[in-house]
């Protein structure tokens, strides 16, 4: 004899509870709401960066406008309380070269280049010098009161020896 009840339908959407548990006893839950409260939180110190020009501490110059910050890192004389400063270039960082050459001297890095060249060859002053590790930098600013730099503010803020003239730039 033929079964002529119909078949109960299938339900497809039915709930399934089958908690993932990770050796430990944490579930996935609570270690992706971990993960997210962790990334929120080291969030702000990536998304905020300022670009500084810095100073020693024992550094006789109070400010250093835009129009001076260019013509010393032009290689032309700039003077403040009778000190004669200096620049030095800071290439510890990927970003610092178009940040530099947009932000403080306003040229192109070709036509940057060419004015250095231009400068040596006719005045025979030399490129400033270049730091490719921001410690070495830090320190070199911190020993010398005339030398002039850029570094993020976040190397520069937390060293006593090293005092911020001015933002150049921030996003």
């Amino acid at each position: 004899m033929r079964n002529t009840e119909s078949p109960k339908p299938v339900r497809w959407r039915q709930k399934i509870s089958c908690p993932l548990v990770v050796p430990g006893g944490a579930s996935v839950k609570s270690i992706a709401a971990t993960f997210l409260l962790l990334l929120g939180a080291a969030t702000p110190a990536f998304a905020r960066q300022e670009l500084v020009l810095i100073v020693s501490a024992q550094c006789k110059a109070d400010q250093l406008d835009p129009p001076l910050a260019r013509r010393l890192f032009l290689g032309l004389t700039v003077a403040q309380n009778g000190v004669r400063l200096r620049p030095l270039l800071n290439e510890s960082d990927p970003q610092f070269e178009d940040l530099f050459l947009q932000y403080i001297v306003s040229m192109s890095s070709s036509t940057y280049d060419r004015y250095l060249l231009r400068l040596a060859l006719i005045q025979g002053r030399t490129k400033p010098p270049v730091y490719r590790k921001s410690k070495e930098l830090i320190d070199a600013v911190a020993a010398d009161p005339t030398v002039v730099s850029y570094a993020w503010i976040q190397d520069a803020v937390h060293d006593p020896r090293i005092r911020v003239l001015r933002i150049v730039w921030h996003d």
